[in-house]
């Protein structure tokens, strides 16, 4: 229990303002006082002694010189009146006080003072304890999970108590333990994952606290499956600190990312709008794995999209009831009912009440939330930012579809074909993007696959019907930017792709910052306008564009083999994968291998220094070789795109555009020409794959 006084100069009046969770526009009216605030806290209890600890909220603005702070106690009913003081410390609002001298078996009375002047004593709530020889042991948590863990515990020196409790306590911090929430020895959830935790185990008559060793956990991490609505963000599956979609998970403050804040007081919560912010709550918890957008808090906006565009239905899921909210695509999340809770105890209303990270437009003391209520009744509602209240996360998708391609612009660009996504310097700054700018957002890459028809049988006389095609893009901000040098040349080259005719192509790019929005968001191919008979012709759509793509395609590099070309004794040929090869008897399998566009090979290569025949040239051309499991899109070499020239031994990076959807491989090679016939013992040559790229993969 609570006591507050208004103050002046000395305490003089009290005043407790208690409302409860609202629905929108149901705003209760709260006073807030000047001055202070006087708790009695529970007591951890031997024998022979007692800890206590209270508050006294605001005092810290007055003279330490004219105020007593302390306990008092007696093993009378009423304390306050003639008991035993004893003078306590005072810090953060926080009194501490040591009882000794007690006498085991002895029940007392105690409570907070303070004194002001010497003369006016205000006190907390009266509570008691009993002085005991009892002992808890806590025992090793089992079972630890993302989010839970089961606890149990040994006692002994229970005879002779009345109506002993037993439970346990359980914090991120170790040194405000024994201000953590009560448990039982369960299996106790609502953990955040990836989080170290502390706990003890106690055994509790009255107010007083009995504690056992504090020992300690690391829950694990936890990677949260989101759900595709079809709304502009994807919607967590499960709650934080749940692993099923019918658990209610933590209560959180607002912008209490421990969710370990128990105060009733606003003050101690952030105010203002917090998602994807400083004080967003999923900052910290390790919900991600390695994906590279991250979780947030939804905004108000984000929840009325849901509101307004799921179908929505009361269910019941493991004994549990909740909203199921369908999106029109088909896909669905489930929200339980949840209750919230004021201070340490949970309040079950037969509502849900959900954060957001928008702050009330109306009164700063609330923060918006998504609610229902027992009818089922679904909308926008508010909050007391002291409350703890469950959170449903939402994460950007990974990747943005075009919203209307015939906004797309194919013009010339000094004599380069451009495909025109948009750009604050042409057209489309009037017509419009192709996507929704707002949506583009990316921490660590971009790619872009783009369809083109119209080129096959519409070049002019003596094209090279080969031209570079290049990402130039330049945040909101014109920073991060890429630019690219439309070379085909170097290790920048990769991001590029090689247009030779009809197909589809990707082009990407790596930042070392976050970018979000576009000035200039555009694809350049080097001359292919200069080269066509009649550019009009020439029709393009943009595929996909795939915001932090995992370019890397992963399988067993293992049976990779350095091997002569065709049995021709004069090409090296390092066989990642080949139908008529060896690698298929070994047993490689490439059968999981989808993308669009571009594929880079990086390869270590040994056993060539030091081994090369009197005359050799020391420079061998090498070009990566592929044919999809339908031997269409292909590339056997002959473009100077994507080429490296080995010289000794090293690492190198070898590329080449397919322009189309490959999907697995008949043949995956790198040839080395006229490695083979310079060398002396060519079973020296030792080959590894390091890493191989696609970043038009398909998952």
């Amino acid at each position: 229990m609570k006591f507050k006084y208004l103050s002046g100069i000395l305490l003089l009046t009290g005043a407790l303002a208690l409302t409860a969770c609202s629905d929108e526009d149901d705003y209760a009216a709260s006073t807030s006082p000047l001055i202070t605030e006087i708790t009695t806290g529970d007591a951890s209890v031997t024998a022979v002694s007692a800890a206590i600890d209270g508050t006294v909220k605001d005092l810290s603005h007055a003279n330490a010189t004219s105020y007593e702070v302390g306990v008092v106690y007696s093993t009378s009913a009423d304390p306050t009146s003639g008991g035993t003081k004893v003078v306590g410390t005072f810090s953060n609002d926080t009194i501490k006080a040591q009882l000794t001298g007690l006498h085991t078996g002895t029940t007392y009375n105690y409570a907070t003072y303070v004194c002001l002047q010497n003369k006016v004593y205000k006190y907390g709530e009266t509570k008691t304890f009993v002085a005991t020889n009892a002992k808890a042991i806590t025992k090793d948590a089992q079972d630890v999970s993302y989010t839970k863990a089961s606890f149990s515990a040994d006692y002994s020196g229970l005879e002779g108590l009345s109506n002993p409790e037993k439970g346990l306590k359980i914090s991120m911090t170790k040194d405000n333990l024994a201000e953590a929430r009560d448990f039982d020895l369960t299996t106790v959830g609502g953990l955040l994952p990836g989080t170290k935790y502390y706990y003890a185990a106690y055994v509790k008559v009255g107010d007083g606290y009995v504690f056992g060793d504090t020992k300690e956990l690391t829950t694990k991490t936890q990677e949260m499956e989101y759900v595709d609505l079809g709304l502009s963000v994807t919607w967590a599956k499960y709650n934080l600190g749940a692993e099923s979609e019918e658990g209610v998970g933590a209560y959180f403050g607002y912008g209490d990312a421990t969710a370990e804040n128990y105060s009733q007081d606003n003050v101690d919560f952030p105010s203002g709008n917090i998602a994807n912010g400083e004080f967003d709550v999923t900052n910290g918890v390790s919900v991600d794995g390695d994906f590279p957008l991250l979780s947030e808090m939804p905004t108000l906006a984000q929840v009325k999209e849901l509101i307004n565009n799921t179908s929505k239905k009361i269910e019941t899921v493991n004994g549990v009831q909740g909203i199921r909210f369908t999106g029109a695509n088909g896909n669905s999340i489930f929200l339980p009912y949840t209750g919230y809770r004021d201070g340490k105890k949970i309040i079950d209303d037969g509502k849900a009440f959900y954060w957001t990270g928008t702050q009330s437009e109306v009164n700063a003391d609330y923060a918006n939330t998504l609610t229902f209520d027992a009818q089922g009744i679904v909308k926008n509602g508010n909050s007391l930012r002291h409350y703890g209240v469950p959170v449903r996360t939402v994460r950007p998708y990974s990747e943005l579809k075009p919203s209307d391609n015939s906004k797309l612009l194919v013009v010339d660009n000094e004599g380069s074909l451009r495909l025109e996504i948009y750009n604050e310097y042409g057209q489309t700054k009037t017509s419009g993007s192709v996507i929704d700018l707002s949506s583009l957002k990316f921490n660590k890459a971009m790619a872009v696959t783009f369809k083109l028809s119209g080129l096959d049988g519409n070049y002019k006389s003596g094209a090279a019907k080969s031209n570079i095609a290049g990402l130039e893009y330049a945040a909101s901000g014109w920073d991060p930017s890429r630019w690219s040098g439309l070379s085909g040349e170097g290790t920048d080259a990769k991001y590029d792709a090689n247009v030779t005719g009809d197909g589809t192509y990707t082009v990407w790019m790596e930042t070392a910052k976050a970018a979000s929005g576009a000035v200039v968001f555009c694809v350049d191919i080097k001359n292919l306008y200069n080269e066509l008979a009649d550019p009009s012709k020439v029709k393009a759509e943009i595929v996909n564009i795939s915001l932090d793509p995992d370019p890397t395609f992963a399988m067993d590099y293992s049976k990779t083999a350095f091997v002569n070309k065709d049995g021709n004794d004069v090409d090296g040929r390092i066989e990642i994968y080949n139908e008529y090869g060896e690698t298929k008897a070994n047993g490689a399998d490439a059968s999981a291998l989808h993308f669009y566009g571009n594929m880079a090979v990086t390869f270590t290569i040994s056993g060539i220094d030091g081994n090369l025949k009197a005359g050799a040239s020391k420079a061998y051309r090498t070009e990566l070789s592929y044919a999809d499991a339908d031997w269409s899109p292909s590339y056997w070499g002959g473009s100077s795109y994507g080429r490296v020239t080995v010289t000794k031994d090293g690492t190198y990076t070898v590329f080449a555009t397919l322009p189309g959807e490959c999907k697995g491989a008949m043949v995956w090679s790198i040839e080395l020409y006229n490695l083979w016939k310079d060398l002396e013992d060519p079973s020296k040559v030792k080959v590894t794959i390091n890493k191989v790229e696609t970043p038009g993969k398909i998952h």
